[in-house]
């Protein structure tokens, strides 16, 4: 039995979005009008209780059921079987070392970004291929909105309001890609992390805007150099913040040439911290200030400040097709830590 208070309302997109976008409860984009049919349809998409709570969600802690979650997930253009998608990334944001309590309210552009892993990809039709970051997939898009949205609904982050974000970026709209296992040279991020090719996961980990990083070069020492200099940046938040996990979402075409020049993740992982650290006095004096706050001489690296503190925090993402010569970096912005996980119905 559903528990969510029912509004007395026409079936009718334009009545219902306009209502809810009234009282705070929309991205600002149409919503699929949520009916008791609708969600109890949603609800098929998984085995679990609708009045099981994967806990609260901060900073205003309203309770995140499987039905509540359902409920955005309607609103967000979400299909049944995308449902435990949803489920297990956001079980992921609750647990205390992602540290949704922190990214909910700030002033940075952080949202988060969802990684799709195993058969399902195919199954539920979500793109790992050409165009993956952006529009023309269900999946993909609805899956990302239904999260924006649940913050929102559940965790009180509304623009302006609890949500303190200075400019924001579109990808609050919605971020969620696969992995383009098929393509990669390389085990894939899951198997990084101790899962199987055969199992289900997602990752999530918050981030701030892509950054593209542009080579057409076939050479590996071409690519690795553009690398080097394109992640480094006195502005990303990682360079004060160098506990989080940032994102490098190599095109296929990138991923193999380095491979081919001799490089698997590990290598390039260590090969890029190692020469893409700044000197101290690279810093304003404010960001200066901030890193000697949180204990400068922690995470001093030869004297030089990392992109990340530990190279097992630099997330290798092979994503995207093959054209093209553009890959991207997605700084960290937050101490959170990235979460994976068995997708579970």
């Amino acid at each position: 039995m559903l528990t969510s208070t029912v509004a007395d309302l026409p079936d009718d997109v334009e009545v219902v979005s306009a209502w809810l976008h009234e009282r705070g409860h929309t991205d600002g984009l149409p919503v699929v009008p949520p009916t008791r049919e609708r969600v109890e349809r949603m609800l098929t998409g998984t085995t679990r209780d609708p009045a099981s709570s994967l806990g609260p969600v901060p900073p205003t802690n309203g309770a995140a059921t499987v039905e509540k979650l359902a409920v955005n997930a309607v609103l967000a253009g979400c299909r049944p079987e995308y449902l435990p998608v949803l489920l297990t990334a956001f079980e992921l944001m609750l647990e205390p070392g992602f540290q949704l309590a922190g990214m909910q309210p700030t002033t940075n552009p952080l949202t988060p970004l969802l990684i799709v892993n195993g058969p399902i990809r195919e199954r539920i039709g979500l793109n790992s291929s050409t165009g993956v970051m952006g529009p023309g997939w269900q999946a993909n898009a609805t899956i990302g909105r239904a999260v924006r949205l649940a913050l929102i609904n559940l965790g009180g982050a509304r623009p302006g309001e609890v949500d303190k974000c200075t400019q924001g970026f579109v990808g609050k709209y919605t971020l969620c890609v696969g992995e383009n296992e098929e393509d990669s040279p390389w085990p894939s991020l899951p198997a990084d992390r101790g899962f199987t090719a055969d199992q289900d996961v997602v990752t999530v980990v918050g981030v701030n805007a892509a950054i593209n990083i542009h080579d057409s070069s076939a050479d590996w020492k071409d690519v690795v150099h553009t690398l080097c200099g394109a992640l480094p940046s006195i502005g990303t938040p990682n360079v004060v913040d160098p506990f989080s996990t940032p994102v490098l979402a190599l095109n296929p075409l990138h991923a193999r040439i380095l491979a081919e020049g001799g490089f698997d993740k590990p290598g390039l992982r260590e090969h890029l911290l190692a020469n893409t650290t700044l000197p101290p006095d690279a810093l304003s004096n404010r960001r200066a200030l901030l890193r000697r706050g949180e204990g400068e001489e922690n995470y001093l690296v030869n004297g030089r400040i990392p992109l990340t503190n530990d190279p097992a925090n630099l997330l290798v993402v092979v994503t995207g097709g093959m054209g093209g010569g553009h890959s991207c970096f997605l700084p960290a912005g937050h101490y959170g830590q990235a979460r994976s996980a068995e997708i579970t119905p």
